[in-house]
């Protein structure tokens, strides 16, 4: 933790500037470059939480404005994540902010997971719609061949200063999986592009945009030295990080466009020198007065169709402030889980923890609630599944409580108990279904979201059939929507469907 804090510049009221020279003095005729990097755009207006109140699209295009009046030459990335998480994002999949990028006209996008929480289709239609270039290192479809055809870097020449870019994405098992995109190994990907770069063009300095973790973020730079420096994802909601990392950065703004990374590359002869800075884009920032109005159109839209009451809260549906649906039974997760099974008539209803994304307190339930539960818009299939096959997605379940892993099952129809200190795939002790035990060679109907069902958060159940499939089954939201009704008034409660050891 020491040596992790000494390398860690946490960004507040002040912005620290930190510049590495390899020895050179600044020259008066020094050519340079500015990238400005974003990432995490689920919400178009700005967000206002216990971190403040941040972000926006008309903001952010405020701060993109100022600095391209300062350098003409300015290079505006995005890093990936414009779709799914929130409301807005699960009502619109991403779309305005497309259309908002492209009123900005920033230059460059990398894929997030999340833009493929709708399906791969939904992703292309997207990349369809911007007229800014998206790249991708190592993101393939089935054949091997680069996803929706983009390029797998991108070199920017910009008067005497070339910058070369690549992308990467990882975590992808826990996004929507449709079989259509592949994610190949980031380092040897991003070996393969870098080297690729090198040959088809000389270039002073080359920047990743990465959707990865700090450790995976390092080592890249320790197997690929020609990378400058890393703009990576966010990593906390309130705070921007730069990590020097030797000669190299690693640059990671706030959630929700909180922030904005500015890295200046400035080339002295055959010398480069980087100077990272932190934007905040928060509440003194100005909002550009255009892009308001396109924000507040889609806002009132948003408003307009969610805001009809189709039930009423008895007692509260609580996510839980620590996110308990991860490691214990709550009755949201309960509703959310008897909602599938009731859609079907099934034997169980299986349901993700990670996948509920917000609390609802008493009085009405509106349209807006559960989208804002359920904002993936992932669908509820039907499929007939052994008994071995249920113990090993709980035992997958229950496989990284210790560190929130939202592939924790909510149950409805279905009890068990678990020993978060025992060994992996033996922390289930006792499993009953309908209050009988289970049977590992019997099958049950199983309601739930085609993103377990096909794969994601490590879940199998390959050797299942599916009764109800995707192409035709609704989404969680509508049978979220639809139970809702039926209840009238929901007042679910905690009732000991899992037990923790």
């Amino acid at each position: 933790m020491k040596q992790t804090f000494s390398v860690v510049l946490t960004f507040t009221l002040l912005v620290s500037i930190f510049t590495v020279m390899n020895g050179v003095s600044a020259k008066e005729n020094s050519r340079n470059v500015t990238v400005l990097y974003f990432n995490d755009a689920h919400e178009i207006s700005p967000v206002v939480n216990s971190h403040g109140d941040r972000g926006g699209v008309a903001r952010l295009q405020t701060v993109i404005n100022k600095v391209r009046e300062e350098n003409k030459k300015t290079i505006v990335t995005f890093g990936g994540d414009l779709g799914g998480g929130t409301l807005f994002g699960g009502v619109f999949q991403g779309y305005p902010i497309v259309e908002a990028f492209n009123k900005m006209n920033i230059d460059l996008a990398n894929f997030g997971q999340h833009d493929f929480d709708f399906g791969s289709e939904i992703t292309k239609d997207l990349v369809a719609n911007s007229d800014f270039q998206w790249i991708s290192s190592n993101l393939t479809d089935a054949g091997g061949n680069p996803f929706a055809d983009v390029p797998t870097y991108k070199i920017f020449n910009l008067k005497g200063i070339k910058v070369g870019v690549i992308g990467l994405t990882d975590d992808m098992y826990t996004t929507t999986q449709d079989g259509q995109v592949i994610q190949q190994d980031l380092i040897s990907s991003a070996e393969k592009a870098v080297k690729k770069m090198k040959e088809t063009r000389q270039v002073d300095a080359i920047v990743a945009l990465t959707q990865e973790s700090l450790e995976k973020d390092k080592m890249l730079l320790d197997a690929i030295p020609d990378i400058d420096a890393v703009f990576t994802e966010e990593k906390a909601e309130g705070q921007s990080f730069i990590y020097p990392h030797g000669d190299q950065f690693i640059l990671a703004p706030e959630g929700n466009i909180g922030s904005v990374i500015r890295l200046d590359i400035q080339k002295h002869k055959n010398e480069i020198e980087l100077q990272p800075e932190v934007i905040e884009v928060d509440h003194t920032v100005e909002e550009d007065e255009d892009m308001k109005e396109f924000a507040d159109h889609y806002q009132n839209k948003l408003e307009s169709e969610l805001g009809k009451t189709i039930a009423t809260v008895e007692t509260p549906l609580l996510y839980g402030e620590d996110h308990q649906s991860r490691y214990q039974e709550t009755n949201i997760g309960n509703f959310v889980a008897d909602s599938y099974r009731s859609y079907y008539n099934a034997d169980i209803g299986l349901m993700v923890g990670g996948g509920i994304r917000s609390s609802v307190d008493t009085g009405d339930f509106t349209l807006r609630d559960a989208y804002t539960i359920l904002p993936f818009r992932n669908k509820v299939v039907l499929a007939k599944v052994k008994g071995e096959t249920i113990r090993a997605a709980l035992e997958n379940g229950v496989s990284n409580v210790e560190n929130l892993s939202g592939r924790f099952l909510q149950v409805s129809k279905l009890n068990y108990s678990y020993d978060p200190a025992k060994p992996v795939g033996e922390r289930v002790t006792e499993i009953l279904i309908n209050q009988e035990p289970i049977q590992l060679n019997k099958e049950y109907l199983v309601a739930m979201p085609n993103y377990m069902y096909n794969g994601g958060d490590g879940y199998d159940f390959s050797g299942s059939e599916a009764i109800v499939g995707e192409e035709n089954a609704r989404t969680d939201a509508e049978v979220l929507i639809e139970y809702a009704k039926f209840l009238e008034v929901i007042g679910v409660k905690v009732e000991g469907r899992i037990t923790v050891l």
